[in-house]
């Protein structure tokens, strides 16, 4: 009995860690399904950045590295408002382009060909100069024509400081050493465009390419935390799975009684499903009580602690991740029960 108890209690446990992770995946997730990039440098949550030493910018492969991405150098980084953040661009296919207050953006033929362009945010006006009724931006000793502005009309946002020139033109005049950032629809899309980036690069700057962990304004584990993470909810996941199977080795004697006693194969297995179903709503209760906790801690200004915050949406889903996944897991002793000869067990 006192081991039944233990195996229970374990059970219950595991189930409270896996629903925690569950709970500051969904909102993490949640947050990047409704992630503003205006308010985040125009980043989405699938951008990632590279230290690369390339060289003679006019070499670099910028246009070579698949569909549908935007790759981004940073030219210079304004912490203030007062000043202009530069950053050389080239956008390629199905990815999102800031909103144009005034003019329009980038055409593909000026970024194939390297035209000399730029497009602004509002504030970056003030180092506009104009001749024969035109604007030009002037940086690194280079005249760009501006043919727009960025942002929100009536509204503050990250791209109101921001100079965007094309890169082709940059690199034209410029060495391709510094910063670069990646940015695509997905996860697994980024990682390509990047691998196919790194695989251009001689082999002595692909060795010195590092890539540069992003704090992002907007709250979220970070790709390999989220990695990390994931492994760690297998673990205990297989864990869970081998517990739940020395479980029912244990009661393998009570459920022989129960089908002799005419119980069928149906009854028995829905019992086992539920049992394992409690188990899973026992421990995602007590994961919201520790994450709950948590908050009256030493963590509690950590990413983590603030991705394990309650909502309605994220709740239900983390209940319904957890208890499903008892059910998948219960599967293997339902099977197990199946298969063996119950008969031998009770002689």
């Amino acid at each position: 009995m006192k081991k039944a108890i233990y195996i229970k209690s374990a059970l219950a446990v595991m189930y409270a860690i896996v629903s925690m992770f569950a709970l500051m995946l969904i909102n993490s997730a949640l947050i990047a399904e409704n992630d503003d990039m205006y308010y985040n440098e125009f980043y989405s949550s699938n951008m990632r950045k590279y230290n690369i030493n390339f060289g003679k910018g006019a070499d670099f492969p910028y246009n070579e590295l698949g569909e549908n991405y935007a790759l981004y150098y940073a030219v210079s980084e304004a912490f203030d408002r007062d000043y202009d953040s530069i950053r050389a661009v080239y956008i390629n296919g199905n990815v999102p382009r800031p909103e144009m207050t005034e003019g329009r953006f980038f055409t593909e033929e000026e970024m194939e060909k390297g035209e000399k362009v730029a497009v602004l945010g509002a504030l970056c006006r003030r180092n506009v100069t104009e001749e024969n009724g035109e604007e030009y931006y002037v940086t690194g000793g280079v005249r760009y024509r501006v043919v727009g502005y960025i942002g929100r009309k009536d509204e503050v946002t990250d791209l109101d400081n921001m100079v965007w020139l094309n890169m082709g033109a940059y690199f034209s005049k410029a060495s391709a050493i510094g910063r670069f950032a990646v940015d695509t629809g997905s996860e697994a899309q980024t990682a390509e465009v990047i691998s196919n980036l790194l695989e251009k690069l001689p082999e002595e700057n692909r060795d010195s390419a590092a890539e540069i962990i992003h704090e992002r304004k907007l709250r979220s584990i970070s790709f390999f935390t989220q990695r990390i993470y994931v492994y760690i909810v297998i673990a205990i996941i297989i864990n869970i799975a081998i517990v739940s199977v020395y479980y029912i080795d244990k009661r393998i004697y009570t459920i022989a009684v129960k089908k002799l006693a005419g119980a069928s194969f149906v009854r028995l297995a829905g019992e086992i499903a539920a049992e394992y179903a409690s188990f899973a709503a026992a421990g995602a209760v007590a994961g919201l009580v520790i994450a709950f906790a948590l908050r009256f801690t030493s963590f509690s200004d950590s990413t983590e602690v603030y991705l394990m915050s309650f909502s309605a949406p994220s709740v239900i889903a983390m209940f319904a991740a957890t208890v499903l996944l008892s059910l998948v897991i219960s599967i293997l002793p339902i099977i197990r029960v199946y298969r063996e000869d119950l008969s031998q067990k009770i002689k």
